[in-house]
């Protein structure tokens, strides 16, 4: 059999003075993305944002927290009711990034992890994802047992997908 070459030709059937068509399809390797997603403390955003620049700029897609523009936890919306809605919002798309994504990547500098990242690890761990991290301590050892793997730089990281 002749390798695919993506070529569509006329020729003629073996055995046979009748023209026929032949077509070799070409046959492109899938393409794999490397997804990624960040979880950390707003207080670390600037770093976080460098960490995940760095990453895309290796060909990584990035789901990174919405802590550019942080909101408080006591800050309100018009009412109780609305600000509710949008911390469960920010909370249910960080779940929905951390299941699309091959692997939660939690940014611990100082060891030090939130509420909300702890539930996100939580998360990233019932669903099976590997759990990498900056450090392999985050202030409790509870969490501290899901972390599978230290990575200290988005290069080390983006090698890994």
């Amino acid at each position: 059999m002749q390798a695919p070459t993506g070529r569509v030709g006329r020729g003629v059937r073996q055995g046979s003075a009748k023209p026929c068509t032949r077509v070799r399809i070409s046959y492109a390797p899938p393409i794999i993305m490397k997804s990624v997603v960040v979880c950390g403390s707003k207080k670390y955003r600037v770093e976080i944002d460098k960490f995940c620049e760095e990453l895309e700029k290796l060909g990584v897609l990035v789901f990174e927290p919405s802590i550019q523009k942080p909101l408080h936890e006591t800050t309100k919306i018009n009412s109780e009711y609305i600000t509710s809605k949008v911390f469960k919002g920010l909370t249910l798309e960080h779940f929905d990034w951390i299941r699309k994504a091959e692997v939660c990547f939690v940014y611990n500098k100082g060891d030090y992890v939130g509420v909300s990242v702890t539930l996100e690890m939580g998360y990233a761990s019932a669903l099976g994802k590997p759990i990498f991290a900056l450090s392999s301590k985050t202030g409790d050892p509870c969490r501290d047992v899901l972390i599978d793997k230290v990575v200290k730089t988005p290069k080390k990281l983006a090698s890994l997908l």
